[in-house]
């Protein structure tokens, strides 16, 4: 493997030779990892960090990062690149810092993937417990269904926790190895929440491996791939295919995904000279789920427009929240017995140029040392059964699950 050099004090983006296997093998504790189709993204140290109890909307957070970049111009950097998360709730602040290194070289191929799912991981629960339970989580879409009823919501996500306590502390780079195998198309990321600290600290960090694309940005060009409607995928070849049309075919499935695309659109237009949107959406696989797929094209009017503001400008989407989005807010609050925090927010990066990707915060968890918190979701329209959403959300939750060697325990 190739040594990773730095570029002096000043620090910032440092252009390597390396290959995305050797930016994977030198991630460290509280370091920052993104890796998409697109690209593979390393950040180490804490250069600045924007410390702001400020909610995280579209005008604050552009007012944080130009500040953010401006102190990293000072300090030496030509090509500052900002790395964090969006809440799930817009009420509360973002997680977002300037690293004093950067790097970035091109996707992982396949093949170098299928290596990666060869790393073991050693992960043993001491206990487990799921928020709400089964009955709980079917009463909450009751409730949900209930609202729609009455017209005060057309569509609810209602997601659920799985809380595990471990014997030793969870170890990051082979969990993170693991994520990036398990699906090709999919978005890894392992982002420090304290990314200040020494890696001799107990780990804290966020982790996942998202199927969704928020938004991308690579010149005037806006690439968003949003995902709505799902189904679980099954192991005899024939009855997974069957699956696949039957979610292709699915009203309430396609409803639930026009309802985000039409979102997206109303999201990205102001920003936009034009959409390229597909007539209807396609079908894609994970390693757990079928998911009804819309990948929009666009071209920015404004060339000074951010990949962080078009993602703050569409966060949260119908898919990770419902419609219409205060409402669903509102009944989320209610009916959910905990805080989302960066789960259904966004993870991602974002240069100096205004270039960077965002993924959707799902398949996800918080590490905390020997705390792990894993999340799932469902969305919810007429016609939702209960039982069916509460199946999803375990499905969902066996992507972490996999990832730890976890794959035997009962989710349900």
């Amino acid at each position: 493997m190739s040594s990773i050099m730095f570029d002096g004090e000043s620090g910032g983006h440092t252009a390597v030779q390396d290959t995305p296997m050797d930016l994977i093998e030198s991630f460290q504790l509280n370091d920052f990892l993104f890796s998409s189709p697109h690209r593979t993204l390393l950040a180490k140290g804490c250069l600045f960090n924007a410390h702001s109890n400020r909610p995280a909307t579209p005008e604050t957070l552009n007012e944080q990062v130009n500040t953010l970049f401006e102190r990293a111009r000072r300090d030496g950097q030509t090509n500052p690149v900002v790395v964090g998360a969006l809440p799930f709730d817009t009420t509360q602040p973002a997680h977002l810092y300037v690293p004093k290194h950067w790097f970035e070289t091109s996707a992982l191929s396949i093949d170098a993937r299928h290596d990666l799912s060869r790393t073991p991981v050693r992960v043993t629960p001491t206990e487990h417990a799921l928020f709400p339970r089964p009955q709980g989580y079917r009463d909450g879409v009751e409730q949900a269904l209930e609202a729609m009823r009455q017209g005060r919501v057309e569509k609810i996500v209602l997601a659920r926790t799985l809380e595990m306590n471990t014997d030793q502390s969870v170890d990051l780079k082979p969990l993170i190895k693991r994520l990036i195998a398990i699906n090709p198309r999919g978005y890894s990321f392992s982002l420090p929440m304290t990314p200040e600290q020494p890696d001799s600290a107990p780990a804290h960090a966020f982790i996942g491996a998202s199927p969704e694309l928020l938004v991308r940005r690579e010149g005037n060009q806006v690439i968003v791939n949003p995902l709505a409607g799902s189904i679980p995928r099954h192991s005899d070849e024939s009855e997974d295919q069957r699956r696949a049309s039957e979610l292709a075919a699915s009203d309430k499935d396609r409803r639930e995904h026009a309802l985000v695309i039409d979102a997206v659109i109303d999201g990205l237009s102001p920003y936009c000279a034009y959409l390229d949107i597909p007539d209807g959406p396609s079908v894609i696989g994970t390693d757990t789920l079928w998911h009804l797929s819309t990948t929009i094209v666009g071209e920015l009017k404004d060339p000074d427009t951010t990949s962080l503001e078009l993602a703050a400008a569409m966060h949260p989407t119908p898919a990770v929240c419902g419609h219409a989005r205060q409402a669903a807010y509102q009944a989320i609050h209610d009916i959910e017995p905990f805080k989302r925090g960066y789960f259904a927010g966004a993870v991602g990066w974002c240069d100096s140029e205004g270039n960077g990707e965002w993924s959707v915060a799902i398949r996800c968890a918080d590490v905390h040392d020997t705390h792990v918190r894993l999340y799932a979701g469902a969305g919810l329209v007429p016609g939702s059964d209960p039982q069916k959403e509460l199946v999803e959300t375990g499905t969902k939750l066996k992507t972490m699950l996999n990832a730890m060697g976890l794959d035997a325990l009962n989710t349900l």
